[in-house]
């Protein structure tokens, strides 16, 4: 049986604990009242869906601050409602902890500063959940330019750019307007047009000329062939690794000289200028030539000459014949002559030689050139 005082106890500790409970979470919740926060504003001109009050707001992955409040534009200021914008306004709470204990002028100072050099913000998904935050990034200001506002924010500014979702919609949306506007019609003409290309190169190719053509073709790419072979095994040749340093010399002499010409040049473009400005005076003096009436006149007796023209390009054709059975004949004669170049080179080689030695003595002693004694005859050996 329950004494009156055991109800006394059991009230006590009711009443107890549940003052102790009400303490803890006035303690642990209202720290964020007296916890010393800056109001930053940010305008978007898209779908902050998934964006709550509460949601983090980070700086390259540190939390700042939270969102504060989710409103339009219009509803805080009248400049923008009476020019008909639809922006956003999402503010957020950030701690001013993290950036050496500013006060608020300090920080409105330095956003300002860092938003002219890239700051923005961009909403950003957590993950598949679709639940967004608001992430600080840099980027080029150039490419992200802020929303047009004629208004003056009450708090700092933050701009804020296209988030990575819009910008793949937006690209979608380009991609299928680009599309709509190609006309079926016009997909059919270019169809039509690959076609009546295709056929007339596959009747020409069919015709006696199209044939000759294809085996000229395809002989000068055989020669083509024969050339690159042959200049593949002559610089092959350990000789050929000579004249590799040696054009590097040159090169680099005539890089010389024309580090030493510079002014030459310049005085060379000055005139090329003045070349371009009496080339354009000519041009237009063609031009008023060409617009004469005596011109088309000439134009129409050009008929006959074509005429010519096309008789003299079926003696050009025989030309070419022959010039092609005398590129055979020189390609036999530098097959036959391969040795004869191989020792030729060999010999240039060796006058190279001796003059890098003539000229290594004449720098060592440049007197015993003119003044020493000549070498020694060569005695023959005797048996």
């Amino acid at each position: 049986m329950i004494r009156k005082h055991d109800y006394f106890k059991l009230g006590s500790f009711i009443i107890l604990g549940t003052c102790m409970l009400v303490a803890i979470i006035i303690i642990l919740g209202a720290g964020r009242y007296f916890q010393t926060t800056y109001t930053v504003e940010s305008y978007f001109d898209e779908s902050v869906n998934g964006l709550d009050i509460g949601s983090p707001v980070k700086l390259r992955g540190v939390n700042i601050g939270r969102v504060s409040a989710i409103d339009f534009v219009a509803n805080k200021y009248e400049r923008a409602r009476q020019g008909g914008v639809r922006y956003v306004c999402v503010e957020s709470e950030i701690t001013p902890d993290l950036f050496q204990e500013m006060d608020e002028t300090e920080f409105r100072e330095a956003i300002k500063e860092e938003a002219a050099h890239g700051l923005r913000v961009r909403p950003t998904s957590l993950g598949l959940t679709g639940q967004l935050f608001l992430n600080f990034v840099y980027t080029d200001p150039e490419n992200n330019p802020p929303l047009k506002i004629d208004w003056t924010p009450r708090g700092a500014y933050i701009p804020s750019m296209p988030s990575t979702l819009n910008r793949i919609e937006g690209a979608i949306t380009t991609i299928s307007k680009t599309l709509s506007a190609i006309k079926q019609d016009d997909i059919t003409s270019i169809i039509g047009d690959v076609k009546s290309i295709v056929n007339t190169l596959d009747d020409f190719m069919k015709t006696e000329g199209g044939k000759r053509a294809g085996e000229k073709i395809l002989g000068i790419l055989t020669e083509t062939e024969s050339i690159l072979a042959r200049t593949d095994d002559i610089l092959a040749h350990p000789d050929a690794e000579m004249l590799i340093p040696e054009a590097v010399g040159a090169i680099a002499g005539i890089n010389k000289i024309v580090n030493g010409s510079a002014d030459d040049i310049i005085a060379a473009a000055g005139e090329a200028r003045l070349a371009m400005a009496s080339f354009k005076i000519t041009a237009d003096a063609l031009e008023k030539n060409l617009a004469d009436p005596r011109l088309n006149k000439a134009f129409a007796n050009i008929a006959p000459t074509l005429e010519n023209i096309a008789k003299a390009s079926h003696d050009l054709t025989a030309a070419l014949s022959k010039v092609h059975a005398l590129t055979n004949r020189l390609n036999a004669v530098v097959a036959s002559e391969e040795a004869n170049i191989h020792a030729i080179m060999e010999d240039t080689r060796e006058v190279m030689q001796n003059i890098k030695e003539l000229s290594g003595d004449a720098k060592r002693y440049p007197s015993g050139v003119f003044f020493g004694k000549p070498p020694s005859k060569a005695t023959p050996k005797t048996n």
